[in-house]
């Protein structure tokens, strides 16, 4: 049997197979196709043709499905030999896919049906079907976007004081809950910009906001990913520390402070010198609220204003250690 009357007899197997769908496929408003074993089109509806934008006839002269769609999952390329290589019904979710020759890209879910020969137990191609969820993709990212704009602060992107309350209500109430060897520490750090009405005074109020964005900036970088960094109000600032003690708190504070004593802060050509001073404190679950913590962490604060600035200062329940 010549190759030629071999791929037509493969084609007729799987349209053949193919005819138990017809009656569900018609009616379909999602995008499909039929494959066979080499990935060669031999079938789209009309859904497909419009989300590629390729005429029917067009599409079936194609020597591969890749040759107009390219799959990918979190920027990985998904190949077309994975796709036919499903033994069974497969779905497959956050798929990318990109038509040759046409700008932007797809949020695609696709289903895979394998057609196995009910005679011989042969794979003879693939349904592909393919839902296109690009729209709905952009919406939850719309509300996604809302969501976190309701809980951040619009000059520093860190979190609001509401936010920050919220929080450490629920951890703290989540540690109450908690045997005494079942729970880790939760520290906070009160930072506050160093003169910042004089920087306002003498550089105008747009390099104060400038100052206040980069020491966000810098704050995101130096504490960990899980620790939440929020705006309390004006030039002030506030860190909750999950798992760290108040001697790690108030390194890491260090570290933060260090940095932004180190970062050179230019607005319009002009160099603004910045420190910050901080207060630390871990709150005692059980014995105290954490606002009573709030209230040892600013004495640490002005404990550190008070000696000079540019400090970091722990005030641990009994006495402030300036370290």
């Amino acid at each position: 049997m010549s190759e030629e009357a071999k791929v037509l007899e493969e084609s007729n197997g799987v349209l053949d197979e193919f005819a138990r769908f017809e009656h569900f496929s018609k009616v379909l408003l999602d995008a499909y196709v039929l494959l066979d074993p080499h990935g060669k089109i031999l079938k789209a509806n009309t859904m497909f043709c419009q989300l590629v934008g390729i005429k029917s006839r067009q599409l079936l002269k194609l020597d591969s499905f890749e040759d107009v769609v390219q799959f990918s999952i979190a920027e990985e390329a998904l190949h077309l030999s994975h796709i036919l290589g499903n033994d069974s019904p497969t779905r497959i979710d956050e798929v990318t896919g990109v038509v040759k020759d046409k700008e932007g890209s797809f949020n695609l879910i696709l289903g895979v049906y394998p057609l196995i020969s009910s005679q011989t137990n042969e794979k003879l191609g693939v349904f592909l079907l393919i839902r296109d969820v690009t729209a709905e993709t952009k919406l939850q990212g719309q509300y996604k976007d809302k969501a976190i704009q309701s809980i951040t602060d619009p000059l520093t992107g860190l979190f609001t004081r509401a936010y920050f309350e919220e929080y450490l209500t629920g951890q703290v109430a989540r540690m109450e809950a908690l045997a005494e060897e079942e729970r880790f520490a939760l520290s906070l750090v009160m930072c506050d910009i160093d003169f910042f009405k004089k920087i306002n005074d003498k550089y105008g109020h747009q390099a104060g906001d400038f100052v206040i964005r980069q020491v966000c900036r810098i704050m995101k970088q130096q504490f960990r990913k899980t620790d939440i960094c929020c705006r309390y109000g004006g030039e002030e600032f506030l860190v909750i520390l999950p798992a760290a003690t108040v001697e790690n708190a108030a390194i890491a504070a260090n570290k933060m402070r260090e940095a932004i004593e180190h970062e050179v802060f230019v607005f319009e050509g002009t160099q603004i010198p910045v420190t910050l001073s901080c207060g630390v404190g871990t709150i005692q679950i059980g014995k105290e609220t954490y606002t009573e913590t709030m209230a040892r962490a600013d004495q640490a604060l002005y404990e550190s204003k008070h000696s000079g600035r540019n400090k970091v200062s722990i005030h641990d329940g009994t006495k402030i250690i300036v370290t």
